[in-house]
């Protein structure tokens, strides 16, 4: 998957990890993987300005374990990943989008109280283009919606990973057939960790959840989700095409199928604990 979902990931994940036990690994943040193109990573809230339109922002929690505490202070009992898709794709199918900045829908972290929840939004500029030792990006989280009705969104694994597992299966057989052997490569990897016992060995991002928390099911769909992203921008699986309608047909198709597995695979995996 790409970096601002696995990062998401690993706050929700490793944030459910210290509104339940007090803990967060030390050095999580700014050592976790999922945070290593980043100079700064800080939650902000918005409020209205006296006799201005424009919003104020302020900062809450200057890094993610501030932010644990800042919204178990609130109350907040639970996070939970929540996608929302996209409705006007009037300029091309959701996963061509999902490699554009900003296009593919949204994802949301949802903050769920007793009674109510908070989402929050993500925003990633970049802050210094020739950073030295890479952390280009700057990102700010963003309370966006205030007592909302809680979503604690749940999708059956099993259901998930078997759907997931037929996917990867005729896309490998797909690729193929297009002599497309680096996909077909990755989509068998990809497949292989639905039953790998220890799935994140092979995954770039092995730090993205901390593992004791999560049953097997819940890993393998995770990390298999993960290696079988492939939507991106020039070179990347979007920017195939073929010469007969019938295989463009089919490589749409399966590729939407890909696309809102792997979501729903995440959400599956991530808010099951």
């Amino acid at each position: 998957m790409n970096g601002v979902l696995a990062q998401l990931v690993a706050l929700t994940s490793y944030g459910n990890n210290y509104l339940a036990h007090d803990y967060v690994p030390v050095g999580f943040y700014p050592g976790n993987s999922t945070f290593q193109f980043c100079s700064k990573v800080d939650f902000i809230e918005f409020h209205q300005q006296l006799f201005s339109k424009k919003l104020k922002e302020t900062i809450v929690a200057p890094g993610p374990a501030e932010w644990y505490k800042y919204l178990k202070k609130e109350g907040c009992r639970k996070l939970r990943l929540y996608f929302q898709g996209t409705k006007d794709q009037s300029q091309g199918p959701e996963y061509k989008l999902a490699g554009l900045v900003g296009g593919g829908g949204t994802w949301y972290i949802e903050a769920v109280h007793k009674n109510y929840s908070n989402l929050w939004s993500n925003r990633w500029q970049v802050h210094d283009q020739n950073a030295a030792d890479g952390r280009i990006w700057s990102v700010n989280y963003g309370r966006t919606s205030w007592r909302q009705k809680t979503l604690n969104i749940q999708v059956e694994q099993g259901r998930v990973k078997e759907q997931l597992g037929n996917t990867l299966k005729d896309l490998i057989q797909f690729a193929f057939k297009q002599n497309l052997e680096t996909w077909g490569k990755q989509f068998e990897a990809a497949l292989a960790m639905l039953d790998s016992q220890e799935p994140n060995e092979q995954y770039y991002h092995k730090d993205m959840i901390p593992l004791n928390n999560y049953s097997t099911t819940a890993k393998q769909i995770l990390f298999s989700a993960g290696q079988a992203w492939v939507f991106g921008g020039m070179g990347s699986w979007n920017d195939l095409g073929f010469g007969n309608k019938e295989d463009n047909d089919l490589y749409d198709k399966l590729s939407a199928r890909l696309y809102y597995g792997i979501i729903e695979a995440v959400v599956s995996a991530v808010n099951s604990y």
